[in-house]
């Protein structure tokens, strides 16, 4: 395997690198159980070679190292980390790639590559919970809520009622906003778990949307008709089509007797209207707020009086 490694470098200012590209691939996919030497070398000789080649080699070679379970992780780094049409097909569904590389790659690349991460159907909780906890630079950038000295923390829920009223008002702060609403990656998250019926990292990931309330999120999900979960997903901006995939996977949805559940989801999505739903989740969110003020005071109360 190494003279043929020697054999194709040599090669590697000819014309035909697409051949080359393509026959390192194979020769390397050809092995049962490469050893370390010759996963080096692949390692060495894959970069220069796969620059070297022309946009359709490239697509070509990674479709066919997405089905190999022994790639070297610096190859998988790199691959995963190519433009996302080439790198898609890898991070959905190569079975080389490790958690750690996952989640360096969670943490390093754009959404489009997160959401590519999203398909797998092997992902481990630790890979969920990065993906969970993915923020992109721009969001790190101008953090929108209110900075708590005492615990560290940042309250994103005054962001979240800013961004509602904003989107209710119909002005454009909706859009500055926008982190405090569901991105197309929580969007793609929650249709996961509830594909998978991952409840507990629904509801994590649904907390989030709503700026951390925990408490609020899952007083939203226990509602036992579904009507409070469709109403919070279409105020946080999720499409028609997107809360009538989750709401019946999350939720007992509440049906006449003749009615299908297809049917009493379109009727409830249908009957919603956007502006409505943003003013009920405000309310929502105006009410914990209330409540967390009037535990805090009996707190304080009962530190003074001890």
């Amino acid at each position: 395997m190494v003279d043929r490694y020697r054999e194709l470098e040599g090669l590697k200012n000819t014309r035909n690198l697409d051949v080359v590209l393509m026959a390192t691939v194979s020769g390397f996919g050809s092995l049962d159980n490469p050893s370390a030497a010759e996963r080096r070398r692949f390692a060495e000789l894959f970069g220069p070679v796969y620059e070297a080649s022309s946009p359709e080699a490239r697509r070509q070679a990674v479709a066919a190292l997405s089905c190999h379970a022994h790639i070297p992780q610096d190859v998988c780094r790199y691959i995963g980390s190519r433009e996302i049409a080439v790198a898609a097909p890898f991070l959905a569904r190569s079975p080389a790639i490790t958690d750690d590389t996952l989640i360096a790659l969670i943490e390093t690349t754009t959404e489009e590559h997160i959401r590519a991460i999203i398909h797998r159907t092997d992902l481990s909780q630790k890979v969920i919970q990065a993906l969970i906890g993915a923020r992109r630079e721009e969001e790190r950038q101008e953090p929108a809520g209110n900075f708590d000295i005492d615990t560290g923390t940042r309250d994103d829920s005054e962001a979240l009622r800013r961004t509602l009223k904003a989107m209710a008002a119909g002005t454009g702060d909706a859009d500055r906003l926008g982190v405090s609403t569901l991105t197309e990656l929580q969007t793609a998250l929650l249709v996961r778990f509830a594909r998978r019926a991952e409840r507990p990292f629904f509801t994590e990931t649904f907390a989030r949307a709503l700026g951390g309330d925990r408490v609020l999120a899952r007083r939203i999900l226990e509602e036992p008709t579904g009507q409070r979960l469709a109403v919070a997903l279409i105020a946080l901006g999720m499409n028609h089509a997107d809360t009538s995939y989750v709401l019946p996977r999350i939720a007992a949805i509440d049906r006449q007797d003749r009615e299908t559940t297809e049917f009493a989801v379109e009727k409830l999505v249908g009957s919603l209207k956007p502006a409505a739903c943003i003013q009920e989740l405000l309310g929502w969110q105006t009410e914990r707020e209330r409540e967390t003020r009037v535990a805090a005071e009996k707190q304080e109360a009962a530190r003074r009086s001890a």
